[in-house]
């Protein structure tokens, strides 16, 4: 295969330009890949976007360029580099704690910077955000502790039902005492 004339190129340039040389049609290449020819036809116009999520869309092109003849390694980074979601950073503990005394900051117009008392909304969110990281480290998280109170209340309501249909059987009439019996 002439992998040095496909070094210039999008990606789907590239596949549409190897699958031409080796002389398929999409529909040939759609059904020796077992991949629907529409998204074939997606990443050959550069619209990864169509194949739902970039683990197929990493997929797809590993197939397809393996199929092709070409090395998936480099297609499928070009890839990572330019259509993948990258992905958000979890902020820690510590540069929370940064970020709210950044808050909480003044600089006044001689370049000096000040910390100010916090409004009374950083001191309402701050109680917030405090109780929740005291749950979030609770002993009893809240997944267990609810499922187990809704039990409890059901064994409760079928304690109540069980002993009020008990003394429903024992209000009921007697017979009358000078009533014959059948027999």
């Amino acid at each position: 295969m002439q992998q040095a004339n496909l070094n210039i190129g999008t990606i789907g340039q590239k596949l549409e330009a190897a699958r031409q040389a080796k002389g398929v049609t999409v529909s040939e290449a759609g059904r020796a890949t077992k991949i629907l020819s529409k998204f074939i036809e997606a990443m050959e116009a550069d619209d990864f976007g169509a194949l739902s999520a970039p683990v197929y869309a990493k997929s797809f092109i590993k197939m397809y360029a393996q199929y092709l003849g070409l090395d998936a390694r480099p297609l499928v980074d070009d890839y990572v580099a330019q259509h993948a979601p990258r992905a958000m950073p979890n902020l820690g503990e510590d540069v929370r704690q940064k970020l709210a005394q950044t808050d909480q900051v003044t600089v006044e117009a001689d370049g000096t910077a000040t910390m100010s008392p916090p409004s009374v909304g950083s001191r309402i969110f701050g109680d917030v955000n405090e109780a929740i990281t005291r749950l979030s480290k609770s002993e009893l998280p809240w997944k267990i502790i609810l499922p187990a109170a809704g039990g409890v209340l059901l064994l409760l309501i079928i304690v109540l039902s069980a002993t009020q249909c008990s003394e429903d059987k024992d209000t009921e009439p007697a017979p009358a005492s000078g009533a014959a019996s059948v027999q």
